[in-house]
């Protein structure tokens, strides 16, 4: 169990978080948060790597003061941009940061193989995509085993299919730790989220499961128009999605009350409470 009482993180030139409260146990926690939000802050301040500027942090009840030795051995973080040695092989850089972590492993084969690796992982890494290296690092993740995965970004770079694979693996996995991971795709909290915090400007807007942030929605409107119902719509209300489906003619998603006579109401998405939670703020 990690707890966070009114935690703050201040540099010089910003705030990146303000008073944020929770407490998180098992399962698997979705961090949302435009660019910017706190969400990486976030995310090193629970790995053990960087310290709070005021507020408390508590680890299975015990207050952790300036040592962070206990949080760091308890976490594996996966930052958004894993930076390699290009002329190091996949299956060495895993090797190498396991035994930096002291943790024990043996064969890796089966996780290698589980992300589509088998045939790259004893190439250097700087022959692979961007994709195939965040693979290699979600191996190693997976490997270390520590009570508390934290992942940012990690499904960025992978096609649908490795998005596939990381989500099953990660559903089976979360049932006896915690995994906090930060997203910018919403299609990822709805196939496994069971928390969702969203931060939005170093403040926590939400702390609830994905169906609590539905239920935050204000009333969904779709409607069709040309460019000038469009642009009054526009800068009317909070748009939420527009398409173009015509040469001048579009598809208008938006929040709030129905502002257009030919509107029509709609089911809301978790894109809608999402941008609903941290549009107000905007």
């Amino acid at each position: 169990m990690i707890r966070f009482d009114k935690v703050d993180k201040s540099f010089r030139s910003h705030s990146a978080l303000r008073e944020v409260d929770f407490e998180l146990a098992t399962g698997i926690v979705a961090l949302l948060g435009r660019n910017g939000a706190g969400k990486s802050t976030l995310l090193s301040i629970l790995a053990g790597l960087a310290a709070e500027s005021a507020g408390t942090i508590w680890l299975d009840g015990t207050e952790l003061r300036r040592s962070r030795r206990v949080l760091r051995a308890a976490t594996t973080l996966l930052p958004q941009d894993l930076r390699v040695d290009p002329k190091v092989t996949g299956r060495a850089l895993v090797h190498y940061l396991l035994k930096l972590r002291r943790r024990p492993f043996g064969d890796l084969d089966e996780l290698f193989a589980l992300f589509g690796l088998t045939g790259v992982c004893d190439r250097p890494l700087g022959s692979l995509s961007g994709g195939t290296r965040q693979r290699v690092g979600l191996v190693y993740v997976f490997a270390a085993d520590t009570p508390v995965l934290l992942l940012d970004e990690p499904t960025q770079g992978l096609d649908p299919w490795e998005r596939l694979r990381f989500t099953e693996y990660l559903a089976r996995v979360a049932a006896d730790r915690l995994v906090v991971y930060s997203t910018h795709v919403v299609a990822d909290v709805e196939a496994i989220a069971e928390r969702v915090l969203v931060l939005d400007q170093g403040g926590l807007v939400h702390d609830g499961s994905p169906q609590d942030l539905l239920a935050r929605t204000p009333p969904v409107w779709v409607a069709e128009g040309d460019q000038e119902v469009a642009s009054s719509l526009g800068s009317r209300v909070l748009v939420t999605a527009m398409k173009r489906i015509g040469d001048d003619s579009y598809r208008l998603r938006w929040l709030g009350e129905r502002v257009y006579g030919h509107a029509r109401p709609a089911e809301p998405s978790l894109s809608d409470a999402y941008i609903a939670v941290t549009g107000e703020r905007a």
